[in-house]
């Protein structure tokens, strides 16, 4: 099965490796479901790659989490520079299990008037319980 791409099915490859899912966002649309992670998944590292600063009148944020608890990987991450924007609550977070398929989402704070910005979230994960 591949990997990485956004889907109505949660992915779980046979082999031990680092699983992930992304989707690609832009200013103008507030909410995305990056993919859905499997039972079992734990979550070992989320993020944003800002390609295009975005931009606007007020400050533009990010956060990732599950359709349960929004912001339960990253909060409020600023997006007004290129680069990679680590997700700051991984070390905190009770969310980073999955007891069943969960759809992990990005909620953009866009602020007044915004008038650019792109980039890829991402989530990576690894089946904690995979079968021997």
């Amino acid at each position: 099965m591949a990997t990485g791409t956004q889907g109505t099915t949660a992915r779980k490859f046979h082999h031990d490796l680092v699983h992930y899912v992304k989707v690609p966002i832009v200013y103008t649309t507030l909410s995305y479901t990056i993919g859905k992670l499997p039972k079992g998944a734990a979550v070992i590292d989320a993020g944003v790659v800002v390609t295009t600063a975005f931009a606007g009148t007020a400050a533009q944020t990010l956060d990732i989490g599950t359709s349960a608890d929004g912001d339960g990987f990253a909060s409020a991450l600023v997006l007004t520079s290129a680069g990679l924007k680590a997700a700051d609550e991984l070390a905190t977070s009770d969310d980073l299990y999955m007891s069943a398929d969960t759809d992990v989402t990005a909620t953009l704070s866009a602020g007044t008037a915004p008038s650019a910005g792109a980039g890829y979230v991402f989530v990576a994960y690894i089946i904690a319980n995979r079968a021997a």
